[in-house]
This record gives structure tokens, C-alpha cells and sequence, in this order.
């Protein structure tokens, strides 16, 4: 990218401090729910039915999630229009009723629930959470690059207390308040959609031809998810307490807050292994302790992995949302399946500490240790693969496009380009946009890729010409011209 040139993803909306208030309001109540649904506590089960079917209900939510996200990737032009996004609303609010009668008849009144009933419950909780968090995902990437991030970690925070209190009332007014955060989200969603400026419809084919994720990443992510899977069944399986539900939170809450600057400086996809060598030396100090404590002090190992899992989910998200902005892509296309390696990665992990634990087939320690030598394989896989090839070529190249007609010229009519953005002074803004028109490039393409508005990129372009002097495309390339030919005398002489 030629210097003084701004990312694409530091374009968009620039939201108001109220309107960040109300995003992370409406963004809590997801993560609220996404948390009380996965760290399921099965020390509150009173039946022994219960206790044998119920610590599997989050692999199931798990699957849920997976498959919306997948279907969100197949069928993005359907969910970008608004059919697409009415067909969405009805699973958010559809959902969580299943899942919350299995749960009034588990807890409250001490019913026998078949485990099919429970498992699809579950399941459609799951593909209720995946809808929720794609039309959020939708409407942050119409927002700059650092305000986003600031939703992302701040809504995080907020609902790991939202997931305090409602773990802490009594059972039937802790499973109506986690079967009403879904729809009360996308009620707040709904109404700040009516704010801000719809993203461009990118239609699945150009969004495939723009970028796409490649394995080795899903592989990774899916390595660590299942680390934090076993981390996870940890908590699940621990004795229920207020303090343990405390500590869970507190855990959330400091892995989100202590990735706000980090999410800052993030200008470019933090998948390409920056996150997991991060993460590394923290999963080591919460998995090397394990084996020789008592369990209130492995219990507090497995927060210290609670936190490191909150930081990836978040530098996962941040990264997506950079990713659709930076290359145009549609959301629903991108976010889903770069979520879902580690959804996977957690449903592994949590079913093998089911089954250790159930079967008794795998000691907690050998598991343990077997976790830690997972993590140190995946330090050395994160040093060796090379990350940088998840996009396509011809994108990596800022300066590449399909109009370009001056590839030939030996790099004049991009120095001349660079010439005029410091003669005429363009800010950082203005220059991007005016490097899209120099290749040719139409207004609703410049919009589609900078993910701005039309209004916006009506008033650069207008700003452009009046400090060019010019009216017209026409005109401000003949003054690149100009600039060339009058390069290529002074070299003659």
C-alpha cells in the first residue's frame, strides 16, 4: 500500500458516544447468552438422568452454531437481503423458546426429559446464537475499525456481569432472563439498524473471488478451541457456587478489557499466528499448575484459560470484521465460517473432558498434560506455517485492479498518482479514494470496497477535484498525464 494511505477498515460511520452506549447494550445481551448457554453447570442437576445428558448440551449448541455459520457462508445472498434478514429474526426469536421449556421442566419442576429433546433444544439455541451474531456482525462492520473493537470488548465485559446475574436468581427467573436476551437484542439491533446506513450487498461469487480463508488457520484456531473446549467442561463440571460464577465472570471481564488497546493497533488480520504465540505462555500458566493442585486452585488454572479464550474470540471477530472491510466482502459470507474453527475446536474439547470424565476412561491429570502438550505442538505449528497466505493473490496487491491499464508502464503513472496526492494535498481519505478512480473504478465499486456510504464517497470525490482544479475523471487524469509526461522530459534531458 503506498504510504499515506489509509486501510479501507478505518473507513465507515463514526459513531457518537451514546450510539456506542447502546451497541454494547444490545451486543451484551448476545455474549449473556452465549456464556450461560456454554459454561452449563452440572452441579445444579438434581436427577441422575439429568447429570448423565445435560453436560453434553453445549456440544450440541456447539453443532448449532457450526451449522448456521456454514449455511450463513452457502446461502449469503439470500441472508443479505431482507428476506433473508426477516428469516433470520424468526430464528433469534424462535430459538430460545425450546430450550428454555427443556430447562423449566429440567430445573423447576423436576421433569424426566428424553436426551434427543435436550440435544435439539440445544441445538436450535445454537443456531439462534449464530443468527444473532451474524446480523451484529453485519451492522458493526458499517462502523470504523477502533470504535468497533471498542463494541466488541466493552459488550463482552458487559455480558460476562449480565451472565453473573442471571446465573445467580432463581432457577425460572434465570431461564426467563436468558430465553428473553435474544429477542430484546435483536429488538435493539433492529432499531439501530434504522440509523445507520446499510452495508452494500456483495453477492457470495464476488466476495469468493475477493478473499477466502485458507486451512491452516481453521486448523489452528479448531487446535486452541479444543484446549479451551477442555477448559471449559472444567468450569462445567466444578461445584456450583456464586463465587465460581464470580470468578467466571471476573475472568471474561479482564480478558476483554485487556484487549481494548491491543484490538486498537490490530490493522491487519491478528489470525496469522500474533494472537497464539500471545496466548501460548498464558495457557502454559494456566495447565502446568493443574495436576498438583486442589481443585479450588485448578478451578482458578481454569479461569487463567477462561481468559485466554476471551482474547481469542475477540481478536477472531475484530480480525473478520477488518477482513470484510478491507476486501468488500459480505459479512454473512466471512464471519460465520471464520467463527467456526474454534466453535468446533470448543465442542471437541468439552466431549473428550465429557467423556473422560463419564467413562473414567482418562484421568483428569493425564488430561491435563495432554492439554499442555497440545499447547506446545501448536506454539511450534504456529512458528513454522506461514499464515499469510489466507487471502488471494491478486489481493494482496493494494495497488492491483481489474481496469488497472498502466501495469506496463514501469510504476510512472502510480509515482505520478503519488505526485499529485502531495501536491494537491489530499488527506488520507481522499487519497485512497482517488487511487480507486485513477484505475478506473465507478462509484458503486468504490463504496462497495471502502464500505462507505454513497454520500461519502460523492463528497470525497467532489473534494478531490476542487483541490485538483478539476470537474471531471476526465480532467483529473489528464493532470496525471501531464505529470508523467512532463517525468519523462526531465529524464530525457
Amino acid at each position: 500500500m503506498t504510504e499515506g494511505i489509509k486501510p479501507s477498515y478505518e473507513q465507515g460511520e463514526r459513531g457518537s458516544v451514546s450510539l456506542l452506549i447502546s451497541l454494547v447494550m444490545g451486543f451484551s445481551l448476545f455474549w449473556s447468552s452465549f456464556y450461560t448457554a456454554l459454561i452449563h453447570n452440572a452441579a445444579i442437576d438434581d436427577t441422575a438422568a439429568v447429570e448423565t445428558i445435560s453436560p453434553l448440551a453445549p456440544v450440541a449448541l456447539c453443532a448449532g452454531m457450526v451449522v448456521m455459520a456454514v449455511a450463513s457462508n452457502r446461502w449469503s445472498d439470500f441472508l443479505s437481503v431482507q428476506k433473508g434478514h426477516r428469516f433470520l429474526w424468526a430464528l433469534v426469536c424462535a430459538s430460545p423458546v425450546a430450550h428454555g421449556a427443556v430447562s423449566y421442566a429440567q430445573f423447576v419442576i423436576d421433569l424426566h426429559v428424553p436426551v434427543l429433546v435436550v440435544f435439539v433444544a440445544s441445538f436450535l439455541l445454537g443456531i439462534g446464537l449464530s443468527a444473532l451474531l451474524l446480523l451484529w456482525s453485519e451492522l458493526l462492520t458499517a462502523f470504523t475499525k477502533n470504535f468497533t473493537s471498542k463494541v466488541l470488548s466493552f459488550s463482552m465485559a458487559g455480558g460476562s456481569l449480565l451472565y453473573f446475574v442471571g446465573n445467580c436468581l432463581p432457577d425460572g427467573a434465570g431461564i426467563a432472563f436468558t430465553c428473553l436476551s435474544l429477542p430484546a437484542s435483536l429488538a435493539i439491533l433492529v432499531v439501530l439498524e434504522r440509523e445507520i446506513p446499510q452495508a452494500p450487498f456483495v453477492s457470495r461469487k464476488e466476495s469468493m473471488a475477493r478473499h477466502r480463508l485458507t486451512k491452516p488457520i481453521d486448523a489452528l484456531n479448531t487446535l486452541y478451541g479444543a484446549v479451551f473446549g477442555i477448559a471449559i467442561f472444567g468450569l462445567s463440571d466444578a461445584e456450583s457456587h456464586p463465587w465460581l460464577h464470580a470468578g467466571i465472570s471476573l475472568a471474561i471481564v479482564t480478558g476483554a478489557l485487556l484487549m481494548i488497546p491491543y484490538l486498537g493497533k490490530n490493522t491487519d488480520k491478528m489470525m496469522h499466528g500474533k494472537v497464539q504465540k500471545i496466548l501460548f505462555p498464558l495457557l502454559v500458566i494456566g495447565l502446568l499448575p493443574m495436576p498438583f493442585v486442589d481443585p479450588p486452585l485448578k478451578t482458578l488454572c481454569i479461569l487463567v484459560i477462561l481468559v485466554g479464550y476471551v482474547w481469542l474470540t475477540l481478536a477472531n471477530l475484530d480480525s473478520l470484521f477488518c477482513l470484510v472491510k478491507r476486501f468488500g466482502v459480505s459479512p454473512f459470507y466471512l464471519t460465520g465460517r471464520g467463527f467456526a474453527p474454534i466453535i468446533v475446536g470448543v465442542a471437541i474439547g468439552y466431549a473428550v473432558g465429557f467423556l473422560s470424565a463419564f467413562t473414567h476412561s482418562v484421568g483428569s491429570d493425564i488430561l491435563t498434560w495432554a492439554s499442555l502438550v497440545l499447547v506446545i505442538l501448536l506454539s511450534v505449528f504456529v512458528t513454522v506455517i506461514p499464515f499469510d497466505k489466507d487471502q488471494l493473490a491478486g489481493e494482496h496487491d493494494e495497488e492491483g485492479g481489474a481496469t488497472e491499464t498502466h501495469e506496463q508502464d514501469g510504476g510512472r503513472w502510480k509515482k505520478s498518482c503519488e505526485t499529485v496526492v502531495k501536491r494537491y494535498g489530499l488527506s488520507a481519505r481522499e487519497t485512497e479514494v482517488f487511487y480507486l478512480i485513477a484505475k478506473g473504478w465507478g462509484s458503486d465499486y468504490i463504496q462497495s470496497k471502502l464500505y462507505i456510504s454513497p454520500h461519502t464517497v460523492k463528497a470525497h470525490r467532489y473534494s478531490i477535484y476542487k483541490k485538483v482544479g478539476v470537474s471531471s475523471r476526465d480532467e483529473l487524469m489528464m493532470v496525471v498525464e501531464k505529470i508523467m509526461a512532463d517525468k519523462d522530459d526531465d529524464s530525457a534531458l
